[in-house]
């Protein structure tokens, strides 16, 4: 998922309107690419590898949303890219890796007999309603991880309208998010207190939602004026490290998904001040590249989980087989289908790849 050069003098004025200040220039961040890295990672080695005592599965999905809430904060509120380019820029980088993965199983499943993936739940994934639709007509392992692109639209949408309401009253910006994200957090750390099941409350866009409202509060609050107390160079680092301890199994769910939550992000927004090694890690061409080929490999790993949960297969046997047909779906799929679209509907190469 990279970044392109951008031009934002529109959104400069927009963003110096509410305090908020827009670069005049924007190039690709390597970290950022980085960061996805090690998101897809943490889900990879959760998957097709033992985990003791933490799910790093979980961990790498809260990676990418707090990167996902600070690249809209950034693409909605202080670039103010154009909601209608900026929507279509989202169909075009979700959709068509998506909606092919979705078919290819549902008819391989149909072809060997099998139950699942039905059409209903082939149906909820194509339009991202599946974190709901399985409350009450159940999912399939082979689709089941659309949850978090589902939370992902539905908080794009809900950006989107903040956005434009906030361009036109120009209400307290970030108060307003952080009202709405608290409500989510009371949310569901309630229905967690209730003893209602994990993928039962935090599936779901309004409990897990928070995750990226955090990522956007994170980087309209820090991007450009850091408190002394977080201006150290090792603050990143440290920040980084207190979400890892908060994501062990140990702690309590609300806790991971707000205060755990609160210091990736803060990380994340910080990174550029952390000292050179950090910053090589994520800046190593590898991780940077697992970074691009992020979203198609993360499509494709699920189908061969779900195989190595039968654990007929030992799974790192099917890591391979997985990352392969994720990179067969990035360069014949995602690419293509997004340079296409996007030249047929004209849209500006103004938007950070979220």
């Amino acid at each position: 998922m990279s970044s392109e050069s951008l031009s934002a003098s529109n959104a400069l004025s927009n963003g110096a309107h509410a305090g908020v200040a827009a670069p005049a220039h924007r190039t690709r961040i390597g970290y950022l690419d980085g960061w996805r890295g090690v998101a897809l990672l943490g889900v990879l080695i959760d998957h097709f590898f033992i985990k003791r005592g933490i799910n790093l599965g979980r961990l790498g999905v809260e990676l990418f949303f707090v990167l996902s809430g600070r690249l809209m904060a950034e693409i909605l509120f202080v670039r103010a890219a154009p909601l209608a380019n900026f929507y279509a820029r989202r169909i075009s980088r979700i959709y068509p890796a998506l909606v092919v993965l979705a078919a290819c199983v549902t008819l391989v499943a149909a072809a060997a007999g099998l139950a699942e993936p039905t059409l209903g739940q082939f149906l909820s994934t194509v339009t991202l309603t599946a974190n709901y639709v399985r409350l009450w007509h159940g999912g399939a392992i082979a689709l089941d991880h659309a949850w978090s692109l589902c939370i992902e639209e539905h908080m794009y949408l809900l950006l989107g309208l903040v956005a434009l309401a906030w361009r036109r009253w120009r209400f307290p910006l970030v108060p307003a998010l952080a009202a709405i994200a608290a409500v989510f957090m009371i949310n569901g750390a309630v229905e967690t207190a209730m003893g209602l099941p994990y993928e039962t409350v935090y599936w779901r866009s309004d409990a897990r939602g928070a995750s990226i409202l955090v990522g956007a509060i994170a980087y309209l609050l820090l991007h450009r004026d850091v408190p002394r107390v977080l201006s150290g160079r090792w603050t990143p680092s440290m920040l980084g490290l207190i979400g890892f301890a908060l994501s062990f199994k140990a702690v309590a769910d609300p806790v991971k998904y707000s205060l755990g939550a609160m210091c990736l992000a803060a990380s994340l927004v910080l990174m550029e001040r952390a000292p050179a090694f950090a910053l090589g890690i994520l800046e190593h061409p590898l991780m940077m590249r697992l970074g691009i080929w992020s979203y198609s490999i993360y499509l494709w790993q699920q189908p061969f989980f779900g195989l190595a949960k039968g654990e007929e297969i030992p799974r790192w046997w099917l890591l391979p087989l997985a990352i392969g047909m994720g990179l067969a779906s990035f360069y014949a799929i995602e690419q293509p289908a997004r340079r296409w679209l996007n030249a047929r509907w004209h849209t500006r190469r103004d938007v950070v790849r979220g």
